[in-house]
């Protein structure tokens, strides 16, 4: 392998198998993320909301030859006891290698009709989605191009990087208008049929999608959380084969594989609360809280969100 081909081999691994995306912007605030205060309650009976946190909730990982991180999140429950109905909303990676079979799982069994891509367009023209009959393809960059990628010999660029991203993604105009055009994408959707959004890894870009739709779905920040972290287990086996790609990269590029190299790799690799927190941090402090982003960032009225919620939401037992 020559230095120009090992080169481009490492760039690609960082910039399409990783889900993440280097924003133009270099915006140094809310790198540090809050901790979400846990707040205590004692005694008394368990009210509504306590009860319908106790209800088993779940989602189902589709098993997929050509992609590892799809999941139904039909089953989850919401605050109010109200359940995702199966089969409605689909989150997932790179759809550019589905097989036959997995096509026809997730239009005959799953009943996609949406597929909504989150990746800047250089992704897409050089992994473009599978085209799956009677599927619509949605294109929505939550960013329009690759930046400069971090450098892997300083420690902590990997973490910082992504807490950037998941910044940038909520602040600036290009993010909030993909993420406009993926609820427009639920709301307008063909009755009983499933909308499915997804970037490259399904973590970061398809993951704050999830936690926006999950909020508002009433859905609360420890609910969304349990499904962002999931991408850690779906992804694992992924994970360590891109890092052996990159290390065989730089080496033969001449150059050395530190434990810090491999600490920013997989960083970037990785979903973490500091990165999810990243994102409400940011939201907080421009909009206020997750509710007003919604109304004021995504422009989504009331009677949206109430369409949302009957859409895709079973009736509160």
């Amino acid at each position: 392998m020559n230095k120009r081909t090992s080169t481009l081999v490492t760039a690609l691994l960082l910039a399409t198998t990783l889900g993440w995306q280097q924003p133009l912007m270099n915006v140094s605030a809310a790198t540090h993320a809050k901790t979400t205060k846990t707040v205590k309650t004692t005694g008394g009976a368990k009210t509504k909301a306590a009860k319908a946190k106790a209800i088993k909730s779940t989602s189902t990982h589709i098993k997929l030859q050509g992609a590892s991180n799809a999941r139904d999140l039909g089953g989850y429950v919401n605050r109010h006891g109200q359940k995702i109905k199966a089969h409605r909303l689909i989150r997932a990676n790179s759809l550019s290698h589905l097989t036959k079979a997995d096509q026809t799982k997730l239009v005959k069994t799953y009943h996609v009709a949406t597929d909504v891509d989150l990746r800047t367009t250089t992704e897409q023209k050089m992994s473009p989605d599978v085209h799956m009959a009677g599927v619509k393809l949605v294109k929505a960059n939550v960013f329009k191009s690759f930046g400069a990628f971090p450098d892997f010999s300083k420690k902590g660029a990997g973490a910082k990087m992504m807490e950037k991203t998941y910044h940038d993604a909520v602040t600036t105009a290009q993010g909030r208008k993909a993420y406009k055009s993926l609820f427009h994408q639920l709301l307008i959707n063909p009755k009983g049929k499933a909308v499915l959004w997804h970037c490259s890894a399904g973590k970061d870009r398809a993951g704050m999608g999830t936690a926006l739709v999950l909020s508002a779905l009433k859905f609360d920040k420890k609910a969304i959380a349990q499904d962002y972290l999931k991408s850690n287990t779906y992804l694992a086996q992924t994970n360590k084969e891109n890092l052996q790609k990159m290390e065989a990269g730089w080496k033969a590029q001449g150059k050395e594989v530190t434990p810090i190299v491999v600490e920013n790799f997989r960083a970037q690799n990785a979903v973490k609360m500091a990165y999810l927190n990243t994102m409400y941090k940011a939201i907080d402090a421009k909009y206020g809280n997750m509710d007003n982003f919604l109304h004021k960032g995504l422009g989504l009225s009331n009677t949206q969100l109430k369409q949302l919620q009957a859409n895709y939401l079973t009736s509160a037992k």
